[in-house]
This record gives C-alpha cells, sequence and structure tokens, in this order.
C-alpha cells in the first residue's frame, strides 16, 4: 500500500504504520519501530504533498534523527498546514535543532502554528535557554490568547518571577486556566491574596468545574502546601 501509485493510498499507508503498536508484556510498545521509521523517512521524499505531510506526522509518533534536517526545511513550506504539522512533530525531538525549529516557527505568521511551537517550547520540552525563554517572553504579548497562554505557562515553569506582577493583574474572575496552571507551577506566595480574591469573586456555582479545580490547586501551590510543579532552573537562564 506504501507503494501504490495513488498518493492517498500512500499517505493513508504511512498514517497506518506510524500508529501501529503491540502488547509486550501487558504494556503497549511500538511495532517495528526501525522498519517504519524508514518508511516514513522515505515518504519525506515523495512527490505528492499530502504523502510528506503524512510521513511528517507519522515522524512525530516515531522521532527519528535523520528526519530533523528535512522537517526544518519543511518548516518554510508556504503552506501552514504543513508547517502547523512540522511544529507537532518537532516536539517530540531532542536534538539541539529541533528547539531552534521551535524557536523559529514560534514567531510563524500562521496562529497555530505559532501556538503549537510555543506549546513545544514551553511545556513539551524541559530545556531552560535564554533563547527559549526570550521566544516566550515575546510571545506573551502576542494576538492570539492560546499563544500568550502558553507563553505564561512555559514560563512559569521555567520559575521565571518576571511574569508574577503581570500574572496577578490576569487573575480576575475572566482568567483562563493558563493562568492558574501558570500560577500552579510558579508556587509563588504573592499570587496567594489575588487567588484568594478570586476563589471568593468566582464563587462556586458560577464557574466550570474543571476551572475551578484549577483554582484549587494553583491555591494549594501558592500557599506552600502542595510541591511546586515546575522545572529546575538552569545555571544559563
Amino acid at each position: 500500500m506504501s507503494a501504490s501509485p495513488r498518493a492517498r493510498r500512500r499517505a493513508v499507508a504511512l498514517s497506518i504504520a506510524s500508529q501501529l503498536t503491540r502488547r509486550v508484556q501487558g504494556e503497549c510498545t511500538m511495532f517495528a519501530e526501525a522498519e517504519t521509521q524508514q518508511l516514513l523517512l522515505r515518504g519525506l521524499s515523495d512527490p505528492h504533498h499530502d504523502v510528506v505531510r503524512a510521513a511528517v506526522s507519522g515522524l512525530g509518533h516515531r522521532p527519528h534523527a535523520a528526519s530533523v534536517e528535512a522537517l526544518l526545511r519543511l518548516a518554510t513550506s508556504a503552506d501552514s498546514q504543513m508547517r502547523w504539522q512540522v511544529a507537532v512533530a518537532l516536539g517530540s525531538y531532542e536534538e539541539p535543532e529541533a528547539i531552534e525549529g521551535l524557536i523559529r516557527l514560534s514567531s510563524d505568521p500562521s496562529n497555530e502554528v505559532r501556538d503549537w511551537a510555543t506549546f513545544g517550547l514551553g511545556t513539551l520540552r524541559d530545556d531552560d535557554t535564554p533563547e527559549i525563554r526570550a521566544a516566550l517572553r515575546r510571545n506573551l504579548s502576542d494576538d492570539d490568547l492560546d499563544v500568550r497562554g502558553e507563553a505564561l505557562v512555559g514560563l512559569a515553569r521555567r520559575g521565571d518571577d518576571g511574569i508574577v506582577e503581570a500574572l496577578i493583574k490576569l487573575l480576575t474572575p475572566d482568567c483562563h486556566v493558563y493562568e492558574l496552571d501558570a500560577a500552579e507551577a510558579l508556587a509563588d506566595p504573592r499570587l496567594v491574596e489575588p487567588l484568594q480574591a478570586l476563589t471568593k469573586a468566582a464563587g462556586r456555582s458560577s464557574t466550570n468545574a474543571y476551572w475551578q479545580a484549577r483554582l484549587d490547586d494553583a491555591l494549594e501551590a501558592c500557599s506552600g502546601q502542595a510541591v511546586p510543579v515546575g522545572i529546575q532552573q538552569s545555571n544559563d537562564s
């Protein structure tokens, strides 16, 4: 099927191959990982756009270092859906080049691409470098709500107390889960008062149950009653 003359069949074959699993001692593991990775790598050179996109998606499920160079080339594609797929895939890679690619994509013209690239940098990765922080800080003022939220959470996970004052202003009854997750990750005592005020203003009956649970977790963390969920700062930050 992956060698079919029809592009649609080839694309479907790659999508299926990237998700093949089997049970080993009760745990789900990848089936024929090396073989399917090679199949996906070949798909990156397919003449049809949809097949290439399927290969990129598959290499997000089954990362292979040999694909990074090709993925970075595709990150400059005129097709925003291709760039988005690359941003999703790069979030699964440990190579430094992948981080550089995500940083570039975090300023992409497409909201969706910036959103996922910012999520990849801020939440999917634990790396903490000046370059990553700079990209996240830049996106704090993005026009898109989700991009701003992902940037805020990413900086909070890195213990960046430079966002505390801004976060205090954002903790209103209209705030989103992003702000609550950031507060929990920071676990900063300065956030206790605004979180308590938010709890009183919101009222149990007027809020979404999940939002209320995140508020409770944030208040608990900032009150020092829970272990912070952020990551350790590196020496070079």
